[in-house]
């Protein structure tokens, strides 16, 4: 049937012609799919006119039209199997409706209310996806899942021509290539993005021929042929299900009106244009083909209209006769437990608007525990390195939904060797050299998260994670948000961090003031090799994704005991690393140790305050220990200029103002790039700068 379906004058996979008449053999398909891929291709494009005439009326949102593009979402749907797993972009309704999303759940996410009918699971849809391209990873990463476990689930994901030209269309294509994984990419070339037409994206011929260069199979079809791309689908699903790997169906089809309801398309196309392909219509073809074949209901366009409009009503009724959230829902779910600070954001919020404060049970607060008791624990010396190593072996062993991805993770154990020997003992399944693309390795590592995994994703280099920043800040930090819960992303994303180490640009960096900032993220950097350990076990017990900072200079700096079972530190604990009087210094990562020596060589009492959590970070005891000392010096290796001191200078000076003795005091690098590793002791903050800021602050 494929073979016979693909011979003939056309270029382009196609069934029945814009008159409805059958190309080539009859398909053999079932009378009553032919109703229903009519039936949902009607009920589509009456959901989106009438979804334009309440936009119209301020009643929804910004829209993205589909109008003209139902044989691409209804013919491809159908072709799925239940189980299967869907990835859209945004103008995927057709797909949506035609996979059992309710009605209300889509009209109340157009409508811009929080997405708590949305369940992603139940549905197996993926919920809306704004940044372009960026859900491609996300579907490879879900189907890698699906093959490990032998699971006959397929995973398909949509986007436009537009999204070809972003560097994510290539991470997931190049990791699903890679991976054979079971994956069916689906492109709606609907010629423009927004208004840049086609070949102003793409010097290709065709979108369908750069599957070619990933190593899988390509597919031109007619997208405005709904039975051409049911059976192109239908055909590219078995390929996956057999073991074959991913295909990309590209869909030449277009859409009648504007990209959005924002848009004028006017501007960039004309009318001659648009009534052409409209000679193509999709739903004319079928119901042309179906009076061909005798099957043909007169009624069945009308009752289909009506009942779309009554749904269409009855849900938009329905949810605007429901009351919007109390304010407290804005700060729920962001992550699995709310950190105390932001209730009190909450509550201040509350009070200037005359509100009740909320009041949270003891479960659904981020309430810090203490360090475990190690007095009994048996020990062994390990470095920083050694402690993460043996954390990630023992999760591993405990955990085999644990699966280590980045690149040089496997055979060389990382550049720092931090993963050695993991391959050997669990596999090159679970321990993955994956294509070097940063983006493409957090990406295909949410969407094993997404499928029940818990990945741990390692950067090579702190200066390598900026590739990876979309996929960290734009969803990485936001499922659990956007889903209300419903889904989670347990990921960790380790890399090296800081300088000292003598190595060219990008290899000395210390973003994590990024990350502190991006809500949703975890943020946690470990000074000594117990803590290490224990954190990252915390880190991969947890529900919340956790950015998992590793100070490159103290991988092999020294050895410390460290408790050889399995133990978990609390995250948002801050540890107090030298008790003191006078002066309470701040600090994290690779500068505790140059502030404890500068704090021993001090004259005055220096409590010594690593953070080990940057964010939540633990408020509770630096303010505690600057009532104790009146002082605060807070010392930190990046840049100056919105960082992790300052945030915390921000919040003494806010909540222990009166208890000051003197001026708060920061001691950071430059508010410049990192220098060049010939002169980086230019730049470094030692131990000599930091003496000098305890000498500042308590003359203050």
């Amino acid at each position: 049937m494929w073979q016979t379906l693909c011979m003939g004058d056309f270029d382009v996979l196609q069934v029945i012609d814009a008159e409805g008449k059958l190309v080539d053999d009859d398909p053999g398909l079932d009378p009553e799919l032919y109703q229903k891929m009519y039936r949902n291709m009607v009920l589509a494009r009456e959901l989106d006119r009438r979804m334009l005439a309440l936009q119209r009326q301020g009643r929804i949102g910004t829209y993205a039209m589909l109008e003209g593009q139902e044989a691409v979402q209804i013919g491809s749907a159908l072709a799925l199997q239940p189980n299967d797993f869907v990835f859209p972009s945004y103008r995927e309704h057709g797909v949506q409706i035609t996979r059992g999303l309710p009605m209300e759940a889509l009209l109340a996410y157009w409508k811009g209310l929080p997405n708590s009918r949305w369940d992603i699971e139940k549905h197996r849809t993926g919920i809306v996806t704004v940044p372009i391209a960026t859900q491609l990873p996300h579907a490879v990463g879900y189907s890698y899942v699906s093959k490990l476990r032998g699971d006959d689930t397929v995973t398909a994901v949509y986007f436009g021509d537009g999204a070809t030209s972003e560097v994510d269309f290539h991470s997931g294509m190049n990791f699903a290539g890679v991976w054979k994984t079971p994956t069916v990419f689906i492109c709606a070339n609907n010629l423009y993005a927004i208004s840049v037409p086609y070949e102003k994206q793409t010097a290709s011929r065709t979108i369908a021929q750069k599957a070619e260069a990933y190593g899988f199979k390509g597919i031109r079809v007619d997208g405005m042929d709904p039975v051409a791309l049911y059976l192109a689908t239908r055909i590219a699903a078995k390929r996956a299900r057999n073991g074959k790997g991913p295909t990309l169906i590209e869909a030449l089809t277009y859409r009648y009106g504007p990209h959005a309801t924002a848009d004028d398309p006017s501007l960039y196309r004309d009318d001659s244009e648009v009534e052409e392909w409209k000679r193509k219509d999709p739903i004319e073809r079928l119901r042309k083909f179906l009076e061909e074949r005798g099957e043909w209901d007169e009624r069945i366009g009308e009752k289909v209209a009506m009942e779309i409009a009554d749904l269409v009503n009855a849900s938009i009724t329905s949810i605007e006769a429901e009351p919007l959230p109390e304010r407290d829902d804005a700060v729920r779910q962001g992550y699995s437990k709310i950190p105390p600070h932001v209730i009190e954001q909450l509550h201040a919020m509350q009070d200037a608007h005359g509100e009740d404060r909320t009041a949270f049970s003891a479960d659904e607060i981020w309430n810090v525990g203490d360090d475990p008791d190690f007095a009994d624990m048996e020990t062994e010396s390990l470095t920083l390195a050694g402690a993460i190593n043996q954390t990630l072996h023992q999760a591993m062993e405990r955990d085999d939904s644990i699966i280590v991805l980045g690149e040089d993770v496997g055979i060389s154990g990382g550049v720092f060797r931090i993963t050695e020997g993991l391959q050997d003992k669990f596999g090159d399944e679970r321990v993955i050299d994956t294509p070097l693309n940063e983006s493409g390795i957090v990406g295909s590592a949410i969407g094993m998260a997404l499928n029940g995994a818990r990945p741990v994703a390692e950067i090579q280099f702190d200066g390598f994670v900026y590739p990876a920043f979309d996929q960290i800040v734009s969803h990485l930090g936001r499922f659990r948000f956007r889903t209300r819960g419903s889904s989670t992303v347990p990921v960790v994303v380790r890399f090296p961090n800081g300088a000292g180490i003598g190595a060219h640009e990008h290899h000395c960096d210390s973003p994590e003031a990024y990350f502190v900032h991006a809500p949703g993220l975890v943020v946690v950097c470990p000074s000594s090799p117990r803590d290490a350990k224990g954190l990252l076990t915390a880190a991969l017990e947890g529900e919340d994704p956790v950015v998992f900072l590793e100070p490159k200079v103290l991988y092999r700096a020294g050895r410390e005991d460290v408790p050889t079972g399995h133990y978990k530190i609390p995250i948002g604990r801050a540890r107090i690393r030298r008790e003191g009087r006078d002066l309470t210094l701040v600090t994290y990562g690779g500068l505790v140790p140059k502030a404890l020596r500068a704090a021993d060589e001090a004259e005055a009492s220096v409590e010594v305050i690593d953070l080990r959590t940057l964010f939540p970070w633990d408020r509770e005891m630096v303010l505690e220990s600057v009532r104790k000392t009146g002082r605060l010096l807070l010392v930190q290796e990046p840049q100056g200029s919105a960082g992790v001191a300052a945030e915390v200078a921000s919040v003494v000076a806010e909540k222990a103002m009166y208890d000051l003795k003197g001026p708060i005091v920061r001691i950071t690098g430059f508010d410049m790039p990192w220098v060049q590793f010939a002169i980086e002791e230019h730049a470094l903050v030692d131990t000599e700068r930091i003496a000098a800021g305890i000498s500042q602050a308590l003359a203050g």
